[in-house]
Formats: C-alpha cells, sequence, structure tokens
C-alpha cells in the first residue's frame, strides 16, 4: 500500500494571495519519522510545528530530509487574486477539494495498488471531511479508471510524523511564493511536481 501524507499553508480567505496543498510519499516512512522524534527530543516539543521554527531549524529538518532520495514531494500553489470562477472563491470546501483533485490525481493514477492518503484533521473544516473523500473517490473510479482501494483518513498531526514533516514542506513552499524570493529553503526539497493554479493567470 502506497501512503501519502498531505498539509497546506495559508487560508481559503481573501487576506491571503496564495494557499499551498503540498504532499509527501515516502519509501522508508521509518527515516522520516526519526528525523521528527530526534527534533522533537532535542528541543522538548510534543510536536514539530513550521509557523513555530526559526529559518534555522527549519533548514537543519530540510537537510536531513533532503539527504536521501527516498521520497516524493508535490505540490499545488494557487494564486486567489487570479481565480475568475467566483463560485470557486464563495465555497473554501468546493475549492479545496477542486485544487486537490488536481494535485493527487498523477498520484493515484501512478500507484497501481491500493492507497492511503493521509491529511491532518485540523487543517479541513469538519463538514468538509467526507465530501473530499466522495468527490476524490467518484473521481477516481468514475473518470480516471481506477479500480484499486482509495482510502481518505484525517488523524491529528501530534500523531503522524510524515504529516509533521508534510506541515513544513508546505510551509516552505507557501513562503516561497508569498516572499517572492529563493531564501534556500525550498531549494533544498525534492519536488517531483508543482502545479500552479490558475495556469496561465498565475502571478499576473
Amino acid at each position: 500500500m502506497i501512503r501519502v501524507f498531505v498539509d497546506e499553508s495559508g487560508d481559503l480567505g481573501t487576506k491571503e494571495r496564495y494557499f499551498v496543498i503540498a504532499l509527501i510519499i515516502p519509501q522508508n516512512g521509518s527515516r522520516i519519522k526519526n528525523i521528527i522524534k530526534r527534533y522533537c527530543a532535542e528541543h522538548k516539543c510534543a510536536e514539530l510545528k513550521a509557523s513555530s521554527m526559526t529559518f534555522v531549524k527549519k533548514q537543519d529538518i530540510l537537510q536531513k530530509l533532503s539527504t536521501v532520495d527516498d521520497h516524493l514531494v508535490s505540490y499545488i500553489v494557487v494564486d486567489k487574486n487570479n481565480i475568475q470562477n467566483q463560485k470557486l472563491l464563495e465555497d473554501k470546501n468546493l475549492l479545496y477539494n477542486y485544487l486537490f483533485q488536481w494535485l493527487i490525481k498523477p498520484i493515484i493514477k501512478a500507484a497501481g495498488s491500493d492507497i492511503e492518503i493521509i491529511l491532518d484533521n485540523h487543517s479541513i473544516k469538519v463538514k468538509s471531511l467526507n465530501s473530499l473523500s466522495d468527490y476524490i473517490r467518484i473521481k477516481a473510479y468514475a473518470e480516471w479508471g481506477i479500480s484499486y482501494n482509495i482510502t481518505i483518513k484525517y488523524i491529528d498531526s501530534r500523531d503522524s510524523k510524515h504529516v509533521q514533516m508534510a506541515d513544513i514542506v508546505a510551509n516552505t513552499i507557501y513562503a516561497h511564493y508569498l516572499y517572492k524570493k529563493n531564501n534556500g529553503l525550498y531549494g533544498l526539497l525534492r519536488i517531483d511536481k508543482s502545479i500552479k493554479f490558475p495556469n496561465g493567470l498565475f502571478n499576473r
């Protein structure tokens, strides 16, 4: 079974221009888990949270992550200033589901076996949990020609070191677009695929 860990950075409101959904697929889950466990033990924290970390601490984590090519990182970033369909902006759950399908579609189609998608339950409104699962599974089975099992699961990030790593990955990507400069962290990521939405209007 393939496991995909997902988190986001930014918000879907009108205050901030960008919103990022990022995922990480570990081939060696224990290595990533140990990176986070050692960090938390050293800094005496129960959970890694990118929003409360310094640049140096994020750099240390990402350098350790990037030393081995045993994971895949993909993301979608949306420029909300250039979304022309206002209906998408009026419903955050609808927009999230729409964006997420573009990010997860190539992952699901390439999986070739059962796939479990794990998200932080703090990052999505409760009412959207079932709608996202139903939306992706309908797309996969009815449109993408998938026959294997697809499970979408929501957990507390405190219980998943991999979701915590997804958090720092998403935060790093978000900062790259928000500040429009390369601060060195983004370049440490091994990015397999990046999607900019809306295509053709992004950053105009």
